[in-house]
């Protein structure tokens, strides 16, 4: 079985200061994140995780302290992505001042967790055959379990998908899996895995 390689990927953790953000921002965020770093779109499996906080009730993201921004690098660009210190990111009126960065190594979990991976089919069989398709490509072999259907905007149209576990990993196929992710959209936040030590938030 051929052994697939790729440079090595960290998480690239920035602090921000803001009050709130819709919670649907994913493309807005990145539009602002590729006016900032112009190679962002070129580096195809980058990705940029969707910002976490506390959810209003009017659509909007509360922001505490601990929220930051998480952006999945691969190693060699992390100098360039320190040049997003000091800059300010407009999300439709809402500002996000960003701080100083860390490197957080990716960590190999038996059990991945995605929120939101979109292959461009709306019927979950569908999505299940594309996912399976997807990981027999890169010699991957683990249990799969397809959890709720979401969907976010992305300028005028809409990406669908569902949330996705995969679980009894071997651990270099973790964190093989963290680098590449799955499907479309990564830089919406989209197929990036993160661990989780049971298969519980699947159904979150």
């Amino acid at each position: 079985m051929r052994r697939l390689r790729f440079a090595m990927t960290v998480d690239m953790v920035f602090s921000i200061r803001g009050n709130s953000i819709p919670r649907d921002h994913g493309f807005v965020l990145w539009r602002e994140l590729r006016a900032c770093l112009p190679w962002l779109d070129a580096e195809a499996h980058a990705g940029i995780h969707s910002i976490r906080g506390a959810p209003a009730n009017d659509g909007m993201l509360l922001l505490t302290q601990r929220t930051k921004l998480v952006l999945r690098l691969p190693q060699a660009r992390v100098a360039d992505a320190q040049s997003l210190h000091g800059r300010q990111l407009d999300l439709d009126g809402y500002v996000l001042q960003v701080g100083a960065s860390r490197q957080r190594p990716l960590l190999a979990f038996a059990t991945l967790y995605s929120q939101l991976v979109c292959t461009g089919s709306d019927d979950e069989l569908d999505f299940l055959r594309d996912i399976t398709a997807q990981l027999d490509q890169i010699n991957v072999a683990c249990k799969l379990l397809c959890g709720k259907r979401r969907a976010l905007r992305a300028g005028q149209t809409e990406v669908r998908g569902y949330s996705l576990m995969l679980h009894d990993l071997k651990l270099e196929q973790s964190t093989l899996l963290q680098q590449v992710g799955l499907g479309e959209h990564r830089k919406l936040g989209c197929g990036i895995f993160v661990p989780h030590k049971s298969i519980a938030a699947v159904a979150a």
